[in-house]
C-alpha cells in the first residue's frame, strides 16, 4: 500500500512540475473561491467565507475536471463524504457516518426538490441522472441543517443547483464511450425574448456490468454468486428535460423545470421463495420510471426577499421484491427582511403531501400497501450583527407529521470574522429523523446469511416495523476555522461532537423475528482539514483529511447484540484526497485525484486507495477532447456491501469523451 501511495503521489508532482505557463489553471483566484455566493447555509447569498458551518463547493469545473460520470462519483471531492459503490447502480452516500444504501440522516436536494425517498429513507441514486453539465455547483454542508431544511436534515445537507437558462444558450453534445460507461447527451437553449431563456436536453446512457465480490458470505454460497462472474448490475437510463427562466420585471423572476426518465435497473436481489430451496440471490431487472415539474417566483422586496416555490414528483420501481409508486406534492414559502440596522429575518413555511401505492411480496410486505401522509411545518431565522465582525444566528423549525407529531429542530451559529483574511464559527444545533414507511410498517423476510453450514433448506431472519417507533434526534456541538494564509494558500478546518439518541435497534421478538424499537444510542466525533494551494499559475492542488470515530450502546432494556458493531463501523475512520490540476500547455490540461478510504469494519471492507487521471485536449475554443481512467491502482476492488442486493468489485475502467459547443 504505501509503494502505491508513493507512486501515486509521485505522478501527482510529476504533473504538476511538467510545464507552467504565465496563464491561470482556472477562472477562479484563491479570493474568488472564497467568495463564491452559497445558499444552503442561511437560504439567502452569502459569501462562502461568511458561512457559519462546515460547507464545501463542488464546481462545474471540479466535476469536469474529476472525470465524474455520476452524481456520486461527483460527491467523492467534498470533504468528510463518505462514497461507497455497492455495485454498478447502488451507492451509499453519508456524511459524518452512519452509512448505507438507506443513509436516512443525509438530506439531498436538487434546485430545492428533494431527492429523499420516504418509503426507506436515502435516497435512490440510480435514477438522480441529471446532465452534469447542467450542474452549476454543488453545496455539501457536514453537520445538521434541520432549523432551516427540516427532518432528516441530520448529518449534512447536500444541494444540487443547476445552471439558469441564460449561462446555457446555445447548443451541447457529450458523447462518452468506454470499458464499462457509454453515455450520449444533448442540450440546446434559446433566448425567447428580453429576460427570458429556455434549454431542453436529452441523455442516453448505458453501463457495463461489473463483476461479483468474494467479500460478501452470502454470495459464496450460491450459484450465481460465484466470485468474478458478471453480477448482473448493468443500467441503462434515458431522460430529457428542460429550464425555463423568466424576467417578469426588474423585480420578479419566474422559473419552470421538470424531468422525465425511464430506465432498466439490472440487479441482484437477496430475496427468500418458499417455493423454491435454497433461492437466495435472484436475477432480475428493475423497471424505473418517474417525472417532476417545479415552478418558483421571487420578488425582490428592497433589501429583502419573497419566494413561493411548488413542485410535484412521481417515483415508480417495479422490483421482484416490491412495486413501489410514490407521488410527491410540495409547496413551500419564505420571506427574507431586515428589522433595523441589525437584524435579518428569514421566515417561511411549508406544506408536503406523500402518497405512495406499494405492490408487495414474500420478502418485502407493508402493513399497509396504500396510504398517503401529510407534513408542515413553520420556521424563523434571525441573523443579528452583534458588532461589526460578529454575527449571531438563532433559529427554530417546528415540523408536523402524522407519525411522531411536532418537532422543534432550535439552532444557534457565531461567526466572528477576525480579519480579513481569518474566520471562526461556532454552532449548536438540534436535528431529527423521522421514521420512514418502513421504519413502522415493513415485514422484511430475509435468508439467514449467517448460518453455517448452510442447511439443507433456508432459515429465515424476519424483521418487521413498529407503530411505536418514534423520531431519532441529534444534538450537535461544531467549530471552523478557515483562513487564507497567503494569497496562493486556503485552509479549512473543522470539529464537531455529536450525541445521538433513541437510534433503531433490533429487538428479539421470539424465533428468528426482531422489531424496530429506539434502544440505541451513540456519540461520535472527529474532524475535517482542508487546502488549496496554487503552487504556480498554472498547477493547483487540493488536498482533505477527516477522522471518525463513533461510539455506540444499548440504552436499558434493551436485548439488541447487533446495532453496536453495525453502527460505530458505519463510516470510514480515516479518508485522504490529494487532487491535482495542471496545465501543460494552452489547450492541454492533466488532472489527477488520489483518494485514500480506511475499512469499514461492519461491512467487512478493508481499506482501500483510489487513482484515477484525466487528459483533456481542446484543439478548438468550442470542442475538448478527453481520456479518462479511473481506480488505476488496481483491476477492482471492494467499497461497500449490498443490504438487499448482491455486492459488486468497482473495476478498472477507461473512457473517451467529447463535448462540442456549437
Amino acid at each position: 500500500m504505501n509503494r502505491r501511495l508513493l507512486a501515486a503521489v509521485c505522478v501527482l508532482a510529476f504533473s504538476g512540475n511538467a510545464h507552467a505557463l504565465a496563464t491561470d489553471l482556472s477562472q477562479l483566484s484563491l479570493e474568488e473561491l472564497m467568495a463564491i455566493e452559497i445558499t444552503s447555509v442561511a437560504k439567502k447569498r452569502q459569501r462562502l467565507s461568511d458561512a457559519a458551518a462546515a460547507i464545501s463547493v463542488i464546481t462545474a469545473e471540479d466535476i469536469q475536471r474529476a472525470g465524474a460520470t455520476s452524481l456520486p462519483e461527483a460527491l467523492r471531492l467534498a470533504p468528510g463524504v463518505h462514497v461507497a459503490q455497492i455495485d454498478g447502480n447502488k451507492w451509499s452516500v453519508s456524511v459524518r457516518g452512519l452509512g448505507g444504501r438507506w443513509a436516512g440522516r443525509l438530506l439531498v436536494l436538487m434546485d430545492g426538490r428533494t431527492l429523499y425517498s420516504p418509503l426507506f429513507g436515502g435516497v435512490y441514486w440510480d435514477v438522480q441522472d441529471t446532465l452534469l453539465e447542467d450542474i452549476e455547483r454543488i453545496e455539501v454542508i457536514r453537520g445538521p441543517g434541520g432549523t432551516l431544511w427540516g427532518a432528516n436534515a441530520v448529518n449534512g445537507v447536500i444541494n444540487i443547483i443547476s445552471k439558469r437558462a441564460a449561462d446555457t444558450q446555445g447548443g451541447l453534445v457529450s458523447l462518452r464511450a468506454g470499458s464499462h460507461d457509454n453515455e450520449a447527451g444533448f442540450r440546446y437553449g434559446l433566448a425567447l425574448g428580453e429576460g427570458s431563456h429556455l434549454r431542453g436536453y436529452a441523455k442516453l446512457n448505458a453501463r457495463e456490468p461489473f463483476e461479483l465480490t468474494d467479500h460478501a458470505p452470502y454470495q459464496n454460497g450460491s450459484p450465481i454468486g460465484t466470485p468474478g462472474r458478471a453480477a448482473h448490475d448493468g443500467w441503462a437510463m434515458q431522460r430529457a428535460g428542460f429550464r425555463l427562466d423568466n424576467q417578469l420585471s426588474g423585480r420578479d423572476q419566474f422559473t419552470l423545470q421538470g424531468d422525465v426518465y425511464d430506465g432498466d435497473v439490472d440487479q441482484t436481489a437477496v430475496t427468500v421463495s418458499p417455493a423454491v430451496v435454497g433461492n437466495l440471490l435472484v436475477q432480475e431487472t428493475a423497471r424505473v420510471s418517474g417525472a417532476n415539474l417545479l415552478a418558483r417566483w421571487q420578488r425582490r422586496l428592497g433589501e429583502g426577499e419573497l419566494q413561493a416555490q411548488a413542485f410535484i414528483d412521481r417515483a415508480e420501481r417495479k422490483e421482484a421484491v416490491l412495486r413501489q409508486r410514490i407521488d410527491t406534492w410540495d409547496l413551500d414559502l419564505q420571506h427574507r427582511f431586515r428589522l433595523g440596522q441589525r437584524q435579518e429575518i428569514v421566515w417561511g413555511a411549508g406544506y408536503r403531501l406523500i402518497d405512495g401505492a406499494l405492490n408487495d411480496s414474500t420478502t418485502v410486505s407493508f402493513n399497509e400497501t396504500r396510504g398517503d401522509t401529510a407534513l408542515y411545518n413553520v420556521f424563523i431565522q434571525d441573523e443579528i450583527a452583534l458588532r461589526p465582525d460578529l454575527a449571531l444566528t438563532l433559529g427554530t423549525k417546528f415540523e408536523h407529521n402524522e407519525y411522531t407529531g411536532m418537532a422543534p429542530q432550535p439552532g444557534a451559529r457565531l461567526h466572528w470574522q477576525v480579519d480579513d483574511s481569518r474566520a471562526l464559527w461556532a454552532a449548536w444545533s438540534r436535528a431529527v429523523r423521522t421514521p420512514s414507511w418502513a421504519d413502522r410498517d415493513i415485514t422484511l423476510r430475509l435468508a439467514n446469511l449467517a448460518a453455517s453450514p448452510p442447511a439443507p433448506f433456508p432459515l429465515y431472519l424476519a424483521y418487521t416495523g413498529s407503530r411505536a417507533f418514534d423520531a431519532e434526534p441529534l444534538t450537535a456541538y461544531e467549530a471552523g476555522w478557515r483562513q487564507q494564509v497567503r494569497s496562493d494558500l486556503n485552509l479549512d478546518a473543522s470539529v464537531f461532537y455529536y450525541d445521538y439518541d433513541d437510534l433503531r435497534s433490533l429487538e428479539p421478538a421470539g424465533g428468528t423475528t426482531y422489531v424496530f424499537a429506539n434502544r440505541f444510542r451513540a456519540k461520535s466525533y472527529g474532524f475535517e482539514l482542508s487546502g488549496v494551494w496554487q503552487a504556480t499559475p498554472d498547477w493547483r492542488l487540493r488536498a482533505a483529511y477527516s477522522q471518525l470515530r463513533l461510539d455506540a450502546e444499548a440504552k436499558p432494556g434493551s436485548a439488541d447484540s447487533f446495532s453496536e458493531a453495525l453502527i460505530e463501523g458505519s463510516g470510514p475512520r480515516h479518508q485522504f484526497q490529494l487532487h491535482s490540476h495542471a496545465r501543460l500547455s494552452q489547450n492541454l490540461h492533466l488532472d489527477a485525484m488520489l483518494y485514500y478510504v480506511d475499512q469499514v469494519e461492519n461491512r467487512a471492507v478493508g481499506d482501500y486507495t483510489r487513482f484515477d487521471l484525466r487528459l483533456a485536449w481542446q484543439p478548438r475554443k468550442d470542442l475538448e477532447l478527453s481520456l479518462v481512467g479511473q481506480n488505476l491502482l488496481d483491476d477492482r476492488h471492494f467499497e461497500f456491501t449490498g443490504q438487499d442486493s448482491a455486492a459488486s468489485d468497482v473495476p478498472r475502467s477507461l473512457y473517451a469523451q467529447a463535448r462540442w459547443r456549437f
